[in-house]
């Protein structure tokens, strides 16, 4: 259960999504929210006092009417990336919401805030791209492995999710054509994948005593990206969680492909899991 709710607000319309979507998993969730907006510290402080007084101004009357109560309005100045981190790490928040940057322009994804802060932010954290922010999710899709990553991911999905929501965890399996010539087939491989993988769901949903979504488990053959795409593809889910391997500093510096892909282009809202 997520009880402390991180909003990063630049005043752009994503971001304004990531504002109500946070305002509905607050309700849903009975969590508090806080909302975070960074000046830019260059400013002549006359220039800054303006921007402070009109930021404000426009988040107490956009929480007005989202219907939000109780919302801490932190104004600070500096770099966004740095303040989000610190303010995270201080207030013990237990999720980020934040919106997607650059979505004309997806290569331009590298050094973004949201760049820098996926890389070293803890917590979990949710990217809203989904333009149905205010209502809440119906179905989503987990990328699962053996990892204890995909597994969090897994959990903190079912979290998210309300009772009649349906979640489906997703695996690829790649085989080798060496591999198959072996020791079988597809067939043998792809069953017993998804004997072990149902096990792991079972242990993984039983400790959540009886909190979880309804929850189904799809295992494709295939290869990484391409395969995964497709069965997101072909779910079509509004939410999508997945796990970022590790917690050391290479992890931090290279964050995963998987996770760095859908970042930059997220089919969906992205919950991004370490």
């Amino acid at each position: 259960m997520f009880g402390h709710i991180l909003v990063a607000h630049d005043l752009s319309r994503e971001a304004d999504l990531a504002l109500q979507r946070a305002s509905q998993l607050a309700r849903q969730h009975g969590a508090r929210i806080s909302l975070l907006h960074v000046l830019e510290d260059h400013l002549p402080n006359t220039v800054q006092g303006n921007l402070r007084d009109a930021a404000q101004q426009h988040f107490a009357e956009r929480l007005g009417q989202l219907g939000v109560e109780g919302c801490q309005v932190l104004l600070r100045k500096g770099r966004p990336a740095q303040q989000i981190l610190e303010e995270m790490n201080d207030s013990q928040a237990d999720l980020l919401v934040i919106g997607r940057h650059h979505h004309n322009a997806p290569e331009l994804f590298i050094g973004t805030t949201l760049e820098r802060v996926a890389r070293q932010l803890d917590a979990a954290l949710l990217l809203v791209a989904d333009e149905q922010a205010a209502q809440p999710y119906q179905k989503a899709a987990v990328a699962l492995d053996f990892s204890l990553c995909a597994c969090d991911a897994l959990r903190k999905a079912c979290t998210l999710l309300p009772h009649d929501a349906r979640l489906v965890a997703l695996n690829v399996m790649e085989l080798g054509s060496r591999l198959l010539s072996k020791n079988g087939n597809s067939t043998d491989f792809l069953a017993t994948q998804k004997e072990l993988l149902a096990k792991l769901l079972e242990d993984e949903l039983a400790n959540l005593a009886g909190q979880a979504p309804a929850v189904e488990l799809e295992v494709v053959r295939g290869a990484l990206p391409r395969s995964l795409d497709e069965a997101i593809a072909a779910q079509q889910p509004q939410l999508l969680a997945l796990g970022s391997h590790g917690r050391s500093l290479i992890s931090q510096a290279l964050l995963g492909s998987l996770a760095l892909r859908y970042l930059q282009n997220p089919p969906c809202d992205l919950l991004l899991v370490k």
